[in-house]
């Protein structure tokens, strides 16, 4: 701990991408306080959108799931293989798709073991996810934990119902129940959580009306950088 307080004591601001990660790092450095300072993922509003236009992806099937994100354990794609088998042992039809890149050795060892290759389906690395979340009706976000997840904010941008796993800094990502749903990270708490946005067809549109009303962009955040330099 000595030696990481020297390493950051050597920085004049520190960017945390969050007041929840700010809170996470001044519990373990509180003479830094006056160093760190919050700069969220910045996002083009009409860059995402243009994008999204710019190719129309053929996924199948009556309910489409998306989940954006690195083979990796923080992401626990792994997990949501088995609350993919939830949903379709509870007659739900879904197809959920993932895109991302890394080792899916373990993600392909639970689609085997729940027989879910129909169901649940690697895309790979995508130079434009935009298009892919603006064909999908449900994004996902299955994370055991998370900074702040920018592929969130995308589907909302494109107006997509968002479900995110209650990982710490979840409150950060969304307002639950007016522009997505935060879930129990627990597999049966998982799945009944997805399950019921599915059924709920009223609080999907909901969400999509309260999103359209809202102002992803923050742009100005470039300007606050400019006034760091």
């Amino acid at each position: 701990m000595k030696c990481e307080l020297q390493t950051w004591n050597a920085y004049q601001h520190i960017a945390a991408i969050s007041e929840d990660t700010k809170r996470a790092f001044l519990s373990k450095f509180p003479s830094l306080s006056s160093r760190v300072i919050v700069i969220e993922n910045i996002l083009s509003v009409n860059f995402i959108r243009e994008q999204a236009l710019l190719e129309k992806p053929q996924l199948h099937g009556e309910i489409k799931l998306l989940t954006i994100g690195r083979f990796c354990y923080a992401k626990a794609l792994d997990r949501a293989v088995e609350v993919c088998a939830r949903l379709i042992k509870n007659g739900i039809p879904i197809k959920w798709y993932i895109i991302g890149y890394g080792d899916d050795s373990d993600i392909q060892r639970a689609i085997e073991e729940y027989n879910m290759q129909e169901h649940f389906i690697i895309l790979g690395k995508k130079l434009n996810p935009y298009s892919y979340i603006a064909a999908c009706d449900i994004y996902i976000q299955p994370s055991r934990y998370e900074g702040k997840a920018v592929t969130v904010r995308e589907a909302q941008i494109l107006g997509k119902p968002v479900v995110i796993t209650d990982f710490n800094t979840s409150a950060s990502q969304l307002r639950n129940g007016f522009d997505g749903l935060i879930v129990p990270m627990d597999i049966d708490g998982a799945a009944k959580g997805i399950q019921s946005l599915i059924e709920n067809k009223a609080l999907q549109e909901e969400f999509r009306k309260n999103m359209k009303a809202t102002d992803y962009g923050n742009s100005d955040e470039v300007e606050f950088i400019y006034s760091l330099l």
